[in-house]
């Protein structure tokens, strides 16, 4: 159906409107954001209120995430320029131009550092290979970092750098001679499944001014939970929306802001798929699908230059991106493969990176395409099934004590599309050959997509 909707006297054409019913997908969300989501959260839903019509919601929910809802018939569309819930306002495009030189990597500390003693300096000289090639960074975000300044120091790197050690191994530095600090912070997000626990995960953040051009950054960096695409214990959707809200609450309006991270999550998940409706993905690596990642609230034409590191000894890819905020980059920047059309988008090689990188059988590098905890998948009737409970002693095609064992099997089966762990009596793991008709939250349950399958959506 299509409908003609107005707004502040202007005549708006609205395509293919569809208001969702039960049984839909759109009308579990519309619910609980009615009757859950606006008490605990109001801040998601500015502009409604328990009054607010089944419509509004669902319109919102659209602007926020478009594969969970379409458009609504019957809703006036939101005045342009009004943010979807969550979202993140653009840096000011007056007050010159600033160019930021931005690297994520996962040290890989326990191995690197811990086992190999540091492997000969192979990660800072990485690093300065790069500085020396490309020029320095502005901001550098480093996961399963114990001590920034044994990273730098060794290769001379410190006289330009101030290092901040963060909580959960998180470390964060910036070139001292370009910016100065004007605050920092840290707050957890998450924590890991119980599965695959090591504790909680946060995100840690410094506020920045530019010295030549009085320009802020905000520049925050996140190790996110395990199981890899689980999004932890609380799920991919709340530690989107946590990180959102907290970069939000951090920055002032006109920020230039910048999210990086090894997020243990890649294109497949929640996490990354709820990141995309609120803000631009600049670049993605390849380890593990594309966990590694680095967002902005910059329009995807301010990027000027991606590239990919290596890993430096880590078992992650050192990333980098250069983004020019506000007037024209410069003439030499220019010239750079983004603006050529030769690098695909951000987004575009993140999920790229699930077919590239596909996950292994080992589980040395093995990942899950997707897991959602506490929720149980409903499959079609008469589609094909496979239940395996959990008995070791038959060997390791019977070994089930955790959901990611689970996955494997399914990622094992061709004709494997779906799966459910469960956890209550004895465990099991149950494999369908069709994508669920049905979720329903189920305490101790996880449930999940077999990479190939998580590729497609």
């Amino acid at each position: 159906m299509s409908i003609v909707s107005q707004a502040k006297g202007v005549l708006t054409k609205r395509m293919d409107c569809h208001t969702a019913v039960q049984g839909e997908g759109c009308f579990d969300e519309v619910t609980w954001a009615r009757e859950v989501g606006l008490r605990t959260h109001p801040d998601w839903y500015p502009g409604l209120t328990a009054q607010s019509s089944v419509a509004d919601f669902q319109l919102l929910i659209h602007d926020q995430e478009p594969g969970k809802c379409p458009i609504p018939c019957g809703a006036l569309p939101r005045p342009k320029g009004s943010p979807a819930a969550g979202s993140l306002l653009a840096p000011t495009e007056g007050g010159g131009s600033v160019t930021i030189k931005v690297l994520s990597y996962n040290l890989f500390w326990w191995n690197l550092y811990g086992v190999r003693g540091g492997n000969g300096e192979s990660a800072g000289h990485l690093i300065k290979a790069e500085t020396v090639e490309d020029g320095l960074f502005d901001v550098m975000g480093f996961q399963e970092c114990e001590n920034g300044i044994r990273v730098l120091e060794p290769v001379g790197l410190m006289d330009s750098y101030e290092v901040l050690q963060g909580m959960h191994a998180v470390c964060l530095a910036y070139r001292k001679e370009a910016w100065r600090l004007l605050s920092r912070g840290s707050k957890d997000v998450g924590e890991d499944m119980k599965s695959h626990y090591y504790g909680h995960r946060g995100v840690v953040w410094m506020r920045l001014v530019h010295k030549a051009t009085g320009r802020k950054l905000l520049f925050a960096n996140h190790h996110g939970p395990l199981e890899v695409n689980s999004g932890g214990a609380r799920g991919g959707d709340s530690i989107a929306k946590n990180l959102i809200e907290i970069l939000r609450s951090s920055s002032e309006p006109g920020d230039s802001i910048i999210l990086v991270g090894d997020f243990n999550a890649n294109s497949a998940s929640r996490t990354i798929q709820a990141l995309w409706s609120r803000m631009v993905l600049l670049y993605g690596g390849g380890s593990f699908g594309g966990v590694d990642n680095i967002f902005g609230n910059m329009d995807a034409a301010s990027v000027v230059r991606r590239k990919n590191l290596g890993s430096g000894g880590s078992d992650h890819d050192a990333i980098s991106v250069t983004v020019s905020v506000g007037t024209p980059a410069p003439e030499e920047l220019q010239r750079s493969p983004r603006r050529t059309g030769e690098v695909p988008s951000g987004a575009l090689q993140a999920t790229n990176a699930l077919k590239v990188n596909p996950p292994g059988d080992d589980w040395q590098h093995f990942w899950c395409g997707q897991l959602e905890p506490d929720v149980g998948y409903v499959p079609p009737l008469g589609s094909w099934s496979r239940v395996i409970s959990h008995r070791p002693e038959m060997g390791d095609d019977f070994d089930v004590a955790a959901p990611q064992r689970c996955c494997r099997l399914c990622q094992r089966e061709p004709r494997c599309k779906s799966w459910t762990w469960k956890e209550g009596g004895p465990r099991r793991c149950e494999m369908y050959g069709e994508a669920p008709s049905k979720k329903e939250s189920m305490t101790g349950h996880v449930s999940g997509l077999p990479a190939s399958e998580a590729a497609r959506e």
